[in-house]
Order: structure tokens, then sequence, then C-alpha cells
């Protein structure tokens, strides 16, 4: 039977404040106060739906062959130019694999995992499912109150699964409770007592009911019920409608996080299956144009399956955001003066990028297979003084490689989004140095000898012609 093998999340590092965004808005808007408890993940200027999509496969674990690759968001950089294969280039998944990328609702993530799961109970023998959102929304929106950025991912497979498919099943329905049409930057959303009644407390029902009848499930025998929900009082709605136990409720995260669109469903599920014991039940929904539902029963091997760091890990590495024009700078929401020193026309160096793929996109250096050097980037010769040897050269991923801080400079000269811009160098347990940009820098705790991971940003975004080239960065571990 097919069914998870390898799960893992990812949640921005920044916390926006809601009660932020109220102080900010309700001289307009008084109703917004009612929403102000709590916060909402944030990314920072140089994440989007790729870069959180590789950090959270990566949060998986060690890098397992899969023959496809599914990234499923609403808010996907490029239109056209296949988001899914910058992510398997970063990861270093190979050429021989299948890459698609899934939209048009926020029951994309759960779609794209039918769909794994599908092809690997056809014969594939592995599949990675991920999904991600960073969605843009107006100054002041109740919608820019109860969002969140985030992602989540799974491994598909048919060997040491640690839950396993019982069943599913699909409502799909037109049912429009907010939408975006192609070239516009925000969402229209309808209003909330409808899409709560004629939405989720009747769509969702129905797909989970027939989900729980295809596997041969009581609705009382459910140990975790995961609605993906922001409005208040639908998830306990969904449960009572199902006759699922109310304890079995999942928690939204509306309070630590926010609702991250498509991502939610899995990044909820991941949440759960980080609690889950062997023998569970647990039922995902996904809700958008109609529902999926997807019936799973935990494995033995749940005891041993963990990620880097998990929802859990995630949300307990936080940091406070109170700014809320950083938060709107950020976003693209509001068109902020750079000054002149931002006034840079870089055109994209395709032919370049492209060679340089494997360096630049998955940051692989190279380990001479004649004394064992390791360097970054890797080059015809071999950098060390007593060997020399020339094409000797064999690819090292680098990624993955702990690593300090050597030197570093805080640059208030030149242009950054986050001034003062970080530089410096790095050196990798094992050998090899390497000149990067540091990012997440909190300064009080930031100094040499401080341990780095690498992270896939956003390097610089040519807003002239759309293109947004991404390279890895250092940021405190």
């Amino acid at each position: 039977m097919p069914g998870l093998t390898a799960y893992g999340a990812y949640l921005p590092r920044r916390r926006l404040q809601r009660s932020a965004i109220a102080e900010a808005n309700t001289w307009f808007d008084a109703s917004l106060r009612g929403l102000a408890r709590g916060e909402r993940t944030m990314c920072s200027w140089d994440e989007d739906t790729v870069t959180m999509a590789v950090e959270a496969v990566r949060d998986m674990g060690p890098a397992a062959q899969v023959q496809a690759l599914f990234l499923a968001s609403t808010t996907h950089p490029f239109a056209v130019r296949q988001n899914a294969g910058i992510v398997a280039d970063a990861l270093n998944l190979g050429s021989g694999l299948r890459t698609m990328d899934v939209a048009g609702s926020l029951r994309a993530s759960t779609t794209a995992l039918l769909s794994a799961l599908d092809a690997v109970g056809a014969g594939m023998e592995a599949a990675v499912v991920v999904s991600a959102d960073k969605r843009k929304t107006r100054a002041g929106s109740p919608m820019e109150m109860l969002s969140g950025d985030g992602a989540a991912a799974l491994r598909v497979g048919a060997e040491g699964e640690i839950a396993t498919l019982l069943g599913s099943a699909t409502v799909a329905a037109d049912f429009i409770d907010h939408f975006r049409a192609s070239g516009d930057a925000f969402d229209y959303g309808w209003e909330d007592r409808w899409i709560r009644d004629e939405g989720w407390l009747k769509l969702v029902p129905q797909a989970v009911a027939g989900a729980l009848a295809k596997a041969g499930v009581a609705p009382a025998d459910v140990d975790r019920l995961i609605v993906p929900c922001h409005l208040r009082r639908v998830p306990d709605g969904v449960a009572k409608s199902c006759g699922v136990p109310a304890e079995a409720v999942a928690d939204p995260m509306m309070g630590t996080v926010g609702q991250c669109g498509t991502a939610h469903p899995l990044l909820m599920l991941a949440s759960a299956l980080s609690s889950a014991t062997p023998g569970q039940t647990i039922v995902v929904t996904g809700f958008g144009q109609g529902c999926d539902a997807l019936v799973f029963r935990v494995t033995d091997a749940i005891r041993t399956a963990r990620p880097k760091r998990g929802v859990a890990g995630w949300l307990e590495r936080r940091v406070e955001e109170t700014n809320y024009a950083k938060f709107l700078t950020y976003g693209g929401v509001v068109e902020r003066e750079y000054g002149k020193r931002a006034e840079l026309d870089r055109s994209p160096a395709l032919t370049a990028q492209y060679r340089n793929r494997e360096g630049v996109t998955g940051f692989v250096g190279g380990r001479c297979g004649q004394c064992g050097t390791v360097q970054y980037p890797k080059a015809i010769y071999c950098v060390n003084p007593n060997c020399g040897a020339k094409d000797t050269q064999e690819p090292h991923p680098m990624a993955d490689v702990p690593a300090t801080v050597k030197t570093f400079t805080a640059d208030h000269l030149v242009f950054s989004m986050d001034p003062p811009a970080y530089l410096g160098l790095v050196e990798f347990e094992g050998g090899g140095r390497t000149m990067v940009e540091f990012t997440e820098v909190e300064p009080e705790t930031f100094d040499v000898g401080t341990p780095i991971g690498m992270r896939f940003r956003i390097k610089h975004v040519d807003e002239r012609r759309g293109m947004r080239q991404y390279f890895w960065k250092a940021a405190p571990d």
C-alpha cells in the first residue's frame, strides 16, 4: 500500500505581532481589534514559495532517491518557468525525475498528494510532495491578519511507510470562497458566513464521509481530524457533522502561524505526525473549489521517523517582529524609496547560470580525488598548495555541511533590503571556505565562531524583467 515515508516543514523565523497590524489600521477599520491576538509567520524579503519549499524538503532529513517532485502553491514566483524544477536543482535530485507545478486552488497540496500516492500505487518507487505559499495581502485587510507564510513536505513511497493510505474521496464544486484573476496581485474574498455555512460545513463533511467509508473506518475511531480553516468553530462544526470526536480536532495553529494557504493541510499533517503513535487514524482535508479527504493509519515506523526540526522546532526558532512597515516593504505592498545605490540594472546571465547551475543552484563544491581537499567553488586545479592536481575535482554537495563564521563585516554603504549587509568568510566542517552573504543576523548574538547553516534564498530581484535570481546564504543555526 502506498503511504507517507517522511515529512518535514518550514516556517520563517520572523513572527509579526497582529497587534502591530491592528495598531496601524484600526483608525480605519475598528473591527480588526477582534483579530489582534497572537502572531503570524512573516517571510523575509529574500524568501518566497521556492525557497521555503527547498527548506521544507531539507527538513525531512537526508536526501533520498525520488522519481517525481510536485510543488503545490497559489503563489509560484514564475508563471512561465517551472518552479518545481528550481526546487529539484537546489536539492540536487538529478535530471531523471518528473517535476510538476500544481496550482489553481487552496486544495492544490492535497490534490498533488493524491496524485503522488496514485503514481506510487501504479509502480513509481518514491515521490516528494511539497507545498508553500507566500500570499500578498492588502494592507489593513482581515486576510493580512489571518494569513501566514510557510511550507511542508511529504515523501511518498510503498516501503517503510510511517502512515499508510486507507482511503480517500474528493468532492469537486466550483464554490468560490475567494479568487484571484491572472495578473492580479491580491485575492478577492467573499462573505465569511456564506463560506462557512455553504462551503466548509457542507462540502468537507461529504468528502470526509466518503473517505471514511472507502477506508472502512468509523467516524468515532478517528484520532486526528485536520481541517485547515481560519474561521473559528468550523473545525469543531465539521467534526460534529461527521460524528468525529471533538477531542480529535487538530489545532489549526492560527494563534502562532496563521493560515498558510495551500501549505496549511500538509503543515498541520506534519505537526500531527510529530506526536502520532502507531495505530492512530488521521484524516486530512484540503478545501478549495471542493474538498479532498485522505485517511491514513500510522505505523510502527513513526517511532524512528523524525524531521530535523519539524513544526515544533521551527515554532521555537522565532524572532518577534513589530515593525509593520518592514512587513509591507518585504511583501511588496508599498513602493518604497531605496536610494541611488539601489538603482542597479542587472540583466539575467541565463547562459552562465545554466552552465554553473550545479555550483550556483545546488551549492556543489569539489573534493580533490588525489589529496581529499574540499573547495568551493569547484575548479580545474586543486587549491591545496601541496597538491595542485588538475582535473581531479569530484562533486561534493555542501549545502548540508555545518560551518562557522571565520570573518564578517557589516556594510552600511552597499544597498541591502535589510541593512546593514552582512558579508564574510565561513569555514565548513571537513574543509572548504567561501565568501558568503549572511541572512537572519541578530547583531547581539552574531560573531566570529557562530555556527551557521546554508539557506537557499533570493539573491536579487530584477523588477524590470520579472526575474529573480537564487543563491545560497549563510544563516545562524
